[in-house]
């Protein structure tokens, strides 16, 4: 009984949970927002510039297709189907395409944070290793990008938020 009870309330529960992200969902779908609602995208990019414009910190981007998994297999096989043949599947778990040299500007929100996965800390090649998601100022990775001597990071792409037009997270994306 006591089984049976703690189902039901689970699944009423859900179903509450499930009604009020739907409706959400609807409503945005089809255009109702709200006086204060802030535009809020997420892009996978390549960074190809940084530089400060009148005081301000821009950066110019490459946008990339960034599969992973299944989604990654899929596209793998749709795009080189001689090599899935051959190996099953998208090398280490995910695929990146570019299909256009289009690039566009943005502007970086002052405390814009940063995470990155890899880069040169200390000028040691024996030094370079794997930090998940450290966080360094926007300042500490401007000059980050600026190094190239034992790792170009401008090669990794990066996972930007943008609110409002600016760049208000910028996320390192570490591939093999």
């Amino acid at each position: 009984m006591v089984k049976r009870r703690a189902a039901l309330i689970l699944t009423l529960f859900s179903l509450a949970v499930f009604t009020v992200f739907s409706t959400s969902g609807a409503a945005t779908a089809a255009g109702t927002t709200t006086k204060n609602a802030v535009k809020t995208q997420t892009r996978t990019v390549y960074i190809k510039q940084m530089k400060s414009v009148d005081g301000k910190l821009r950066i110019t981007v490459d946008p990339i297709g960034w599969y992973m998994g299944k989604d990654a297999d899929v596209k793998f096989k749709e795009r080189e189907p001689e090599a899935y043949k051959e190996i099953g599947g998208a090398l280490d778990g995910y695929y990146i395409t570019n299909d256009s040299n289009r690039t566009v500007n943005y502007q970086v929100a002052a405390g814009a944070k940063v995470m990155m996965q890899i880069y040169d800390r200390t000028g040691k090649l024996e030094d370079m290793d794997i930090k998940w998601n450290e966080h360094v100022s926007l300042k500490k990775f401007q000059s980050i990008f600026r190094n190239t001597k034992l790792l170009d990071v401008q090669a990794f792409p990066y996972h930007i938020t943008i609110k409002n037009g600016q760049v208000t997270k910028i996320v390192q994306q570490y591939v093999p």
